[in-house]
Parts: structure tokens; sequence; C-alpha cells
């Protein structure tokens, strides 16, 4: 029994535990260093911010079609059909004896037809490359002007460069609302030569540049063949 006038020990809750810190934070708590902001620190993160964002304009527009070049020589017009004619149509040319024996389509606008008093033989094969996938590569691949070697420019045509070896094509944009003039762009793959729509320069394309233009155009040539030649069959049987 406790009497009145013993002494009753009160805990004082606000006493930090045994072994802690005085500032009431664990005795294993390890101060991490302040790092103070000075100007200096300040000026530091702002020039970070802006090496960065110099940086991204600088990627953009190294990344951003250049057309100075192309403009003055396809001319205004035609490089508003480059970018902007949703119709595009091919027109390839092949030495007969690597041409398809079947050289006529009815369908969607495509047909070949031998060129009379061509040496040797040629055939050309035209097809709808509108809304092809991969189309905006070779839009970009004719636009930009760092994909030709404008060393070479000279006032000749393309088909003044006609050879026994050489291929020729042409691509003519259009647009079926009449909004944007048509414009046909002359190539000879072989060697990457390309002219203007009115045949009175050509310049070449790039080494870079020119397999991959030769490539797309010849694979798309072949799958409409393949595709024509299976529906060919199908109605046949």
């Amino acid at each position: 029994m406790i009497s009145p006038s013993s002494p009753i020990a009160i805990e004082d809750d606000a006493a930090p535990p045994p072994g802690a810190r005085p500032d009431g934070l664990p005795a294993d708590w390890v101060d991490h260093p302040k790092i103070p902001i000075t100007r200096r620190a300040i000026l530091v993160g702002i020039g970070l911010v802006a090496l960065g964002t110099l940086g991204a304009v600088t990627s953009i527009w190294a990344r951003r079609t250049q057309v100075e070049k192309t403009t003055a020589f396809f001319g205004i017009e035609t490089i508003r059909a480059l970018q902007y004619a949703p119709g595009v149509m091919l027109r390839l040319e092949a030495e007969a004896a690597d041409a398809p024996l079947t050289l006529t389509e009815s369908e969607s606008g495509r047909s070949a037809t031998s060129l009379a008093g061509s040496t040797p033989p040629t055939v050309v094969k035209e097809i709808d490359l509108t809304a092809t996938p991969g189309l905006g590569h070779l839009r970009h691949a004719l636009l930009d002007e760092r994909h030709y070697d404008w060393t070479t420019r000279n006032d000749r045509s393309i088909d003044s460069l006609r050879s026994p070896r050489t291929r020729m094509a042409t691509l003519t944009f259009s647009d079926p609302r009449g909004i944007i003039a048509p414009a046909t762009i002359h190539l000879e793959l072989t060697e990457g030569w390309v002219g203007t729509p009115r045949g009175d320069r050509s310049v070449r394309l790039i080494p870079r540049v020119q397999p991959a233009i030769r490539h797309f155009l010849v694979v798309i040539s072949n799958a409409q063949q393949t595709y024509y030649d299976r529906r060919q069959q199908e109605e046949q049987d």
C-alpha cells in the first residue's frame, strides 16, 4: 500500500530512449551532407537545361527533310506533288528477256506493253503504288537534297542515258481531286540518275540511296506481278 506521503515516480514520455540521440533520431541514423544551393549551382543547372534543349533542337533540324536544292532543281510544283499528291503510278521498264510472259492486266489500270523500235526489246509495267507501305520513305528519299550528288548535275535528259544495260522508270504523282498539279519524275535505276519532269536536267543519287530506291521499286513490281498471276490462276481454277 502506498501512503500519500510516498513519492510516485512519473515517467517522462518526452524523454529519449536509452542510446537515442538528443534530437530524437535513432542512434544508427546517418546524416547525409547537405549541399548548399549556391548561385553557381543554379547557373550550372540552367546551363544543363539549355544544353539539352539545344541538342534536341539540333537533332530535329538534322532529321528534317532539306529541300532547298531539290526545289531549285525540280521546281516548286514537283516538290509539292512529291510531298502531298496521294496518287503514285510507277512505270518500270525491263529487258524483254527478264520480263514475265503475261504482260497485260486489265484491272486497276495496270498494263504492260512492248515498246516498238527499242533495242534491246523492252517492256513497260504500270503499277499503282497509291497507299503502298513504305511509300513515305520513297518520297523522303527523292525529296531530301542530301540524297543527291550535286556535283553530277547536268543538262542531259534521262532518256539520253539509255543503253542496253540501263533500266528506266518513271514515277507520276497525281491528285484525283485536282488540287495538286501532277508531276512525273524520270529515273535511271542502274546508275541512280533522276531527271526533271521536263526532261531538261538530271542528277545522280548518292551511292547509299541508289540501291535502296532500285530495290524498293523492283520488289514492289515483282510483288504486284505475283499477285496478278495468283489471281489469274484462281480465276482459271
